[in-house]
């Protein structure tokens, strides 16, 4: 369905691409936000890229999915933008989290209904790197695989795997601790 309309829209039929926003607004703004932390530069990120994306179509070789190619755009717009917005965040390695943590971590979280489990999630989220928010994002929220965000973000697969493991832990650590002060906060 997608080589229909990016035949349409390469032979002259701009209005075609409209089937491309509407399907990857979403997750682009998705994406963009959780990495520069403001909706306002998200929506204007992702406009942008959807322009830089329908400029270039003709150069997209189709060795991939046009979503990676697209999201990789929306990647490196918002990636651009917290870098001259944002001094640099540094990475610090999490400490390794035991099958305990882990379990009491997870029986917690599904205690709670969707909103509140929604609202933990973005809270720890906000805690995170740009990074890892990014990585999170891809793989459990846009269900790339690792071969697609290795394309995305142009991280080798072992290095994006190692990465996607630590900002897990690194979530369940937040998760750990934003659980526990909310339940010593409610029994206060």
């Amino acid at each position: 369905m997608e080589d229909l309309y990016l035949r349409l829209v390469l032979e002259g039929n701009a209005s075609k691409f409209s089937y491309f926003v509407d399907k990857y607004k979403g997750m682009a703004f998705s994406i963009a936000f959780r990495i520069v932390d403001n909706r306002e530069d998200a929506e204007e990120i992702v406009q942008d890229a959807f322009l830089k994306a329908f400029r270039s179509l003709d150069k997209f070789r189709r060795d991939s999915k046009f979503s990676t190619w697209f999201y990789r755009i929306v990647v490196n717009s918002s990636l651009s933008r917290a870098r001259n917005k944002r001094p640099e965040l540094s990475n610090i390695d999490a400490e390794d989290i035991d099958d305990v943590v882990v379990e009491s971590v997870e029986s917690a979280y599904r205690s709670l209904d969707l909103l509140d489990q929604k609202k933990f999630v973005n809270q720890a989220l906000e805690e995170l790197s740009i990074e890892d928010r990014l990585l999170l994002t891809l793989y459990y929220l846009n269900e790339n695989s690792i071969d697609e965000i290795t394309e995305i973000t142009d991280i080798t697969q072992n290095n994006v795997k190692m990465k996607l493991h630590r900002a897990r832990n690194k979530m369940y650590n937040i998760l750990n601790k934003n659980l526990r002060l909310e339940i010593k906060s409610i029994l206060s």
